[in-house]
């Protein structure tokens, strides 16, 4: 009785084990900013997927999936490499990649749509995200810049600098995009400090339901933000979220900035 009590313990120790190496594997990914179509200028989105295994191991299956900035599905088809539409699923064997377009990447403008983009798959993969500006109505890109791939924190921060317009430099102004994938509303609180870490005015909270998306400028959130600043913003939350800063010229142009946990 004794041995059989044993090798029970023993499976069901090697069972927990199993489903552990198989729950490793999993891969969730989130893409903070995802952009396509628009007005005035019009966006796009390119999506990066690898599986970075050795070539010739099993197949990743992987799937995409695009959320808009109210948690509703953001139904747009994507196409890959060679042109051919991507219903969101797909496989990727060691060593692959996908590229994935929105559809306003060379193509007529559509209306705007905002969110992020999730990234799933069974095995382990990387990510990221070109966001591109063009024209209206598309031609050449304007600029463009990289989202990676971000892991949902509770307290984060990104560089912030702001400089005024005038005949002797131009002018830029700091954004962020944050993206709730959770199952619970979060409460974000935002604090501007100077570079000798003291805080620059008071801090703004504001909700962001769950499964949803929102971007803004940082003097839109913080509207005593000085016209010249440089420093950080702190960003803490009571659920993870995930976030990409970017920085926007008066020329157009734009460029990503990173966000790094904080303690």
């Amino acid at each position: 009785m004794k041995n059989l009590l044993m090798k029970r313990i023993l499976w069901s120790l090697a069972f927990v084990f199993f489903a552990a190496g198989i729950c490793s594997a999993q891969t969730t990914l989130y893409l903070p900013q995802f952009a396509d179509g628009g007005d005035s200028v019009t966006w796009g989105s390119i999506i990066t997927v690898t599986n970075p295994a050795a070539v010739g191991t099993p197949a990743a299956n992987v799937t995409v999936t695009l959320t808009s900035d109210d948690g509703t599905p953001l139904n747009l088809t994507l196409t890959d490499q060679n042109f051919a539409a991507i219903s969101g699923a797909f496989q990727l064997a060691g060593g692959q990649t996908k590229y994935l377009f929105s559809p306003s990447n060379g193509g007529p403008s559509t209306p705007l749509s905002n969110g992020f983009a999730t990234v799933t798959a069974d095995l382990p993969v990387t990510a990221s995200l070109i966001f591109v500006e063009y024209a209206a109505g598309g031609g050449d890109p304007i600029s463009e810049g990289g989202v990676m791939a971000s892991s949902p924190l509770m307290v984060q921060g990104t560089g912030v600098y702001r400089q005024p317009d005038n005949s002797a430099q131009i002018g830029t102004e700091p954004a962020v995009a944050i993206a709730n994938a959770g199952t619970g509303t979060a409460n974000i609180t935002f604090q501007l400090l100077d570079t000798t870490g003291t805080a620059v005015g008071a801090p703004v909270t504001r909700t962001l339901a769950a499964n949803n998306h929102t971007a803004f400028f940082v003097s839109q959130l913080l509207p005593t933000m000085p016209t010249a600043f440089f420093g950080t913003m702190r960003i803490t939350s009571d659920n993870p979220i995930a976030a990409v800063a970017l920085l926007f010229l008066a020329n157009g142009t734009f460029a990503t900035v990173p966000v790094f946990p904080l303690q």
